[in-house]
């Protein structure tokens, strides 16, 4: 048996510096993999024993360790979490999956529709879609073409990993449904030269072994090429899944490996081979780890990603994607054979706070190239000037378009406060247009962000004068607005007594104030709303009246509550006597309240037994008298009582008494006296009625 191994098999430049990095770091402690360094048993084995530890989450990495990011790569927000949590970043991402994630991150940002050919559960195409915000569209056969928007122009890229073969029927079948579509070139050329190389090997030999993690997607992919070559092709992970009896009366048998796949395990496959006795010949694995990684670095610098190196002089302003955020610098992909440099004193930031909250890496940016060094290949940038400029522009249109805009407060004065616009500019808004309300001491907005208009501006002094004021203005009118628009005559809603004053009471409802006029407070009469409202109570009150142009609410208390006047009959019947309240005299009579809210009328013929005159010969305001309930009328909401059937008083008693004379003589030696006799004595009378 003749074994014959493929010219390009096993671990790819990208795995074979992964590997190596993640094993150096261990070297002076744990170091994690966030995610299976690459697909393959045996190799994650070796990883674990010198103390490379795999997580799925980064949330399972301990503050202030180290973390490698594998070749597959990982979404941007990755990066900016481990910064804000101290974590050590070694990125392995390999060079073709940057180079498509940049692509996929600037394609998105021109508004193109991105597919991507690949599989969607593969932890590369899942970062390439975080590159691309969530938008890209992943299809993995061309049946699922018709999920796309003809109507959009399209840009296909494809995993690193993808057979070709696909990509390009993908691509055909999209040219004739969409009239736009821009395919770019983006598998790795290693990937495409070990299924080249496969590929031709299996039309040369009897049986292909086809070496690999089972979960490894290229490893899948080029047994998937050597079995539609029409060749028996038996995929394994390591030496001892291999069963020798299938390999019988077999004259060649050619041998491949995936990317990820370490040198010692196609060894081992090719050792366990040579040990059987039919074995004629066989050719060593030619490792030319070097040669391999010198190819492909210059099938990246090759990669059809528009992106050509640039030449750059200091002025030139140029846009860039930021690759790398650390505590004290960003790097910037600007098209430079290396990443432009943007300190942070080159950039305008608020007091403490970081590079990584204010830049996200991914983010289009743009700078001034302040310095280029071609000895070193070093572009120092700026944004200080950009910021500024497109501050300015910002603060312009802001007042010729009344926008509304934030800013914080950074010095609170006696005239008024200084705030800070952003872009190096600050803003003054005087006392008077800082509240509607009178603020006595302007020390509480100190270091708040608050919202303004920019109301005068002067370019040449760069002068800037802000109003607070306009805004709540502003926000009050259109908050009462819609207040009014939403309130209906009828319903019953929440407010806040915030006024009381002698004809009412003013009650917030939401942002608005409605009157509530003193004969609407209570069912009961008061004097003032005083008697049973205080500042700042919750009631219900009941909405009787709208008018929006003139802000106008008309509002009851008492109607929000239940009617006394069907109470009464429940309590009170004909014929009963009660106690109740005196609270009015009137001419013809006094009223007496039963409960609150319900009067009674005592006529005045009904107050004592006697003739009453007035009112207050008998009774006086708030007293508690004794009623007789004479009669009910609900319908008409009037009783009407009794005090003399209630308690029957003596007759009034004469206001003067009368005075004793001598009886006179008549002439006849006899007075009247002895005439009339006790005629004009009604003392007995009186008793008897």
């Amino acid at each position: 048996m003749k074994i014959i191994t493929a010219e390009h098999a096993g671990f790819c430049g990208g795995v074979r510096k992964a590997v190596d990095a993640a094993l150096k770091a261990a070297g002076n402690g744990a170091v994690y993999s966030l995610g299976p360094l690459a697909h393959n048993e045996s190799l994650l084995r070796r990883l674990h024993d010198n103390g490379v530890v795999t997580v799925e989450r980064l949330a399972d990495v301990p503050p202030g360790a180290k973390v490698l990011i594998r070749t597959h790569g990982v979404t941007p927000d990755i990066f900016a979490e481990a910064a804000q949590r101290g974590i050590e970043i070694i990125d392995a991402t390999c060079p073709y999956v940057a180079k498509l994630q940049k692509l996929v991150a600037t394609l998105t940002a021109e508004g193109k529709q991105v597919i991507i050919v690949g599989d969607p559960a593969h932890p590369e195409v899942q970062g390439l879609v975080g590159w691309g915000n969530g938008e890209p569209h992943v299809i993995s056969s061309p049946e699922q073409i018709s999920q796309i928007d003809s109507n959009k122009p399209l840009a296909v890229v494809a995993q690193t990993t993808q057979r070709q073969s696909i990509v390009n029927e993908i691509g055909e079948k999209l040219k004739e449904q969409v009239p736009a579509v821009d395919i770019y070139e983006t598998i790795c050329q290693a990937t495409v030269q070990r299924q080249a190389t496969a590929r031709e090997l299996a039309d040369e030999v009897d049986v292909m072994v086809v070496v690999g993690g089972s979960q490894s997607s290229n490893t899948r992919k080029l047994a998937e090429i050597c079995r539609d070559a029409g060749v028996k092709t038996i995929q394994i992970t390591e030496a001892d899944e291999l069963d020798t009896s299938q390999l019988q009366d077999v004259g060649t048998v050619g041998v491949t490996a995936g990317a990820s796949t370490p040198d010692w395990t196609i060894k081992e496959v090719i050792g366990k081979m040579e040990n059987e006795k039919n074995v004629e010949s066989q050719e060593e694995p030619e490792v030319q780890e070097e040669q391999e990684e010198q190819e492909e670095q210059v099938a990246v610098e090759e990669v059809s990603l528009n992106q050509e190196v640039r030449e750059f002089s200091a002025g030139d302003v140029v846009t860039g994607t930021i690759v790398q955020i650390s505590e004290d610098e960003v790097l910037v992909d600007i098209g430079y054979k290396s990443e432009g440099v943007l300190p942070r004193q080159e950039m305008i930031l608020k007091p403490d706070e970081a590079l990584s909250e204010a830049v996200q890496i991914g983010q289009e940016i743009e700078v001034v190239v302040k310095n280029v060094d071609t000895q070193e290949g070093r572009v120092l940038l700026s944004r200080k000037n950009i910021e500024r400029k497109n501050k300015w522009e910002e603060l312009e249109q802001a007042f010729e378009n009344g926008n509304v805009l934030t800013g914080r407060v950074k010095e609170a004065v006696q005239a008024g406060l200084v705030v800070d616009l952003g872009g190096g500019y600050e803003g003054f808004m005087p006392g008077s247009l800082v509240d509607i309300r009178f603020i006595p001491d302007f020390s509480e907005f100190v270091n708040q962000e608050i919202t303004f208009k920019v109301i005068e501006i002067r370019r040449e002094k760069e002068k800037l004068i802000l109003s607070r004021k306009q805004v709540l203005e502003e926000e009050s009118s259109a908050q009462k607005e819609q207040i009014l628009k939403g309130l209906k005559q009828g319903e019953i809603i929440r407010g806040t007594v915030k006024r009381l004053t002698n004809f009412g009471a003013f009650v917030d409802v939401g942002g608005i104030d409605g009157l509530v006029h003193i004969s609407e407070i209570s069912w009961h009469r008061i004097d003032h709303p005083s008697e049973v409202l205080n500042v700042n109570d919750e009631i219900d009150v009941k909405v009787i009246e709208v008018i929006p142009e003139r802000e106008r609410i008309g509002l009851s208390i008492r109607q929000a509550l239940p009617d006394p006047w069907t109470e009464i009959t429940k309590k009170f019947k004909a014929g009963e006597v009660v106690e109740g309240k005196v609270t009015r005299l009137v001419d013809f009579g006094v009223f007496v309240e039963l409960i609150p809210g319900v009067e009674g009328l005592v006529h005045i013929s009904q107050l004592a037994g006697y003739h009453v005159k007035q009112a207050s010969e008998v009774v006086q305001q708030g007293e508690t008298v004794k009623v007789k309930i004479l009669d009910i009328n609900t319908e008409a909401k009037r009783v009407s009582l009794s005090m003399r059937d209630a308690s029957p008083r003596p007759k009034k008693e004469a206001t003067q008494q009368q005075q004793y004379q001598q009886p006179a003589d008549t002439g006849t030696g006899l007075t009247l006296g002895d005439v009339f006799g006790n005629l004009f004595d009604t003392s007995d009378n009186d008793k008897e009625e």
